[in-house]
């Protein structure tokens, strides 16, 4: 018989939280060495474990050698009994998800793109997301949460999109919307963050204390992680570089202002172009073909982009001490860029007698780093109790 999860308050209270980090970050332990890992008792371990058994959260595995008396159990999560919904809002990009704790996609459904006020559209995505669960049987007491990725400046505690000029929106509570539609938690982040979550999460940046996440091709953004942890302001602007001009007599900008990182690394606005002149479609497979082939206008672009964010790594990287950037999107497919920019960045490091170094590297999400990101907003919520006690009772 199937066994569903009557609540997520068990998982969510400090003690809980303790063993499922416990077991997520080393994938199975025994009893004694949750015991010897959390510094929680005996009695409180054996109490936890026996209740994450009876949800169904937790299952027994495999048994180890023993060391003179029984041999130890090792427990385990069950990732089919935990799931997280997330959802990417970009310009031209709406997708929902249901991922597993593995950051394992089990579904994915792109929503259509005409235009519609952000309240309908969340109607449509709440919906689709029902669809999802109902088609796989999947209970809402399975899911932990709602992640949202959105493009723009976003109020991750008010779960607000305060403004987007690539959404068009401003002032839209998405996780109030979305929360009573579904009845589930929703966390909302700017996109980029996400995207550098995804990659603390499961990427390029899990051993790494400091890092950053370039967002480009749907635009230009920075995630920043400091000490492991997501870097934010005050007023939540932290990482909006897309509109501050960077280059002198720079391209023009959307914005109306020279030099953005934008117009640089957006990639529709190239396909716009070569649609005008060639009256050809341009896939992104077709682009890099044209850049092998030594096309002059894909060559001319891919030059112009490398530049630009060989500048942006360099200006940001090196006031952050940053010791891994990620670059997302089509550019960080092309080697040459990559290049480019760790050239750049280790001559201005030996020519300033800075003694640091880094790594710049191309993401290996291709467009999924948003729902990913998203999924890592809830597993970090969901690993971290709503409050914890001054002292810890053992």
């Amino acid at each position: 018989m199937t066994r569903h999860i009557n609540s997520t308050r068990l998982v969510r209270t400090y003690n809980a939280s303790t063993v499922l980090r416990t077991l997520y970050e080393h994938g199975r332990c025994s009893r004694s060495e949750l015991t010897e890992l959390t510094g929680m008792s005996p009695a409180t371990i054996t109490r936890i474990v026996y209740e994450l058994l009876q949800q169904g959260v937790v299952k027994e595995g495999s048994h180890g050698k023993s060391t003179g008396g029984r041999r130890p159990i090792y427990l385990h999560i069950d990732h089919t009994k935990l799931y997280i919904a997330s959802v990417k809002l970009l310009r031209d990009d709406f997708v929902v998800a249901l991922l597993d704790l593995k950051g394992q996609i089990i579904a994915k459904e792109n929503l259509q793109v005409e235009p519609v006020p952000p309240h309908e559209l969340l109607a449509n995505i709440a919906a689709k997301l029902t669809d999802i669960l109902e088609s796989l049987s999947i209970e809402h007491e399975h899911i932990l949460g709602v992640g949202v990725s959105a493009s723009g400046i976003c109020h991750p505690i008010d779960g607000v999109v305060i403004r987007s000029l690539n959404l068009g929106w401003k002032d839209v509570p998405v996780a109030r919307i979305l929360g009573d539609s579904l009845g589930l938690p929703v966390l909302l982040e700017n996109d980029a963050n996400a995207c550098a979550l995804a990659e603390l999460w499961i990427g390029n940046a899990r051993e790494t204390a400091n890092s950053m996440y370039i967002k480009t091709e749907s635009g230009a953004g920075v995630g920043i992680i400091s000490n492991q942890t997501l870097l934010t302001g005050s007023r939540f602007v932290t990482g909006e570089i897309g509109h501050i001009p960077l280059i002198p007599g720079g391209k023009l900008c959307r914005c109306g202002q020279r030099g953005c990182l934008e117009p640089y690394v957006y990639f529709k606005s190239f396909q716009e172009t070569y649609k005008d002149e060639t009256g050809l479609e341009l896939p992104p497979a077709k682009f890099m073909e044209l850049v092998k082939s030594g096309d002059s206008f894909a060559t001319e672009i891919v030059q112009e982009a490398a530049s630009a964010l060989a500048l942006a790594c360099a200006h940001w990287g090196i006031i952050l001490d940053i010791e891994v950037i990620t670059i997302g999107g089509i550019w960080g497919k092309f080697q040459g860029i990559l290049d480019q920019c760790q050239s750049y960045y280790d001559s201005i490091l030996d020519q300033s007698v800075i003694p640091s170094n880094v790594r710049i590297l191309g993401s290996g999400f291709d467009d999924v780093a948003d729902l990913l990101g998203a999924a890592g907003l809830v597993v970090s919520n969901w690993f971290t109790p709503a409050s914890v006690p001054f002292e810890r009772q053992t």
